[in-house]
């Protein structure tokens, strides 16, 4: 009964230190997003995409002024890419079969992309000056893929069909943001912040006729995020 007693005012107080080390929340972020050809001259970048990102966000306090920053999100993104030579094999996912089209030269992509993103990264914080905390951030962001539609003008047509093969399974990219939380009252925080991200590798599976990859593409955001933290 005393070693039982003993576990559970150990546990309480770990629990205790770790509730003051960990603070967490939900944000949303609404962001522009742009694929940006790297080298290749067979692709321009067409427009920008409008979209937004919503999940958890969590710091894990190291000392006062730094952290660990993480948590889950969902990003939803992507771009429109013209490609100025032709395609040898577009992949499309219909459902009950997988079909391949050729693409004529000039055909444009728009790219509806949905990741699964667990950032990482370093947070350098000042002490709460009146009831505002500013903050810059550094690291690196994972992403998995979870839904990936297209849609193609020139040529063959595909209408906000899946494109998950023509889509990398894993995307990295790093980010750099900077802000503010306001305080209201206990641990309870608004979070205010601006955050660019650029990616780190090739984010399409595209294939030109007698070349097996020539192309890399990458893809960048610029996002304002806004959350509460508790």
């Amino acid at each position: 009964m005393k070693k039982i007693t003993f576990l559970i005012i150990i546990a309480l107080i770990a629990s205790n230190a770790f509730s003051q080390k960990f603070t967490g929340g939900i944000a949303v972020s609404p962001l522009i997003s742009f694929m940006k050809p790297d080298i290749s001259k067979k692709i321009e970048n067409n427009k920008v995409k409008f979209g937004f990102n919503v999940g958890l966000v969590g710091d894990i306090n190291l000392t006062d002024n730094f952290a660990i920053s993480t948590g889950i999100n969902v990003n939803n993104f992507g771009g429109s890419l013209k490609y100025t030579d032709s395609i040898a094999s577009f992949n499309v996912d219909l459902g009950t079969s997988d079909t391949s089209y050729s693409l004529a030269s000039g055909s444009i992509i728009d790219y509806k992309l949905q990741y699964v993103e667990i950032p990482i990264s370093i947070k350098g914080k000042t002490n709460e000056i009146g009831y505002m905390t500013y903050f810059l951030r550094a690291g690196i962001n994972p992403m998995f893929r979870w839904k990936a539609k297209g849609i193609v003008n020139g040529g063959t047509i595909v209408d906000n069909e899946s494109i998950k093969k023509e889509v990398s399974p894993l995307f990295m990219a790093y980010n750099i943001g900077g802000g503010f939380y306001y305080s209201l009252g206990g641990s309870t925080k608004v979070m205010v912040e601006l955050v660019y991200k650029n990616g780190l590798t090739d984010i399409t599976k595209t294939t030109f006729y007698n070349v097996s990859k020539s192309d890399k593409i990458i893809l960048n955001s610029i996002s304002l995020r806004v959350g509460i933290l508790f």
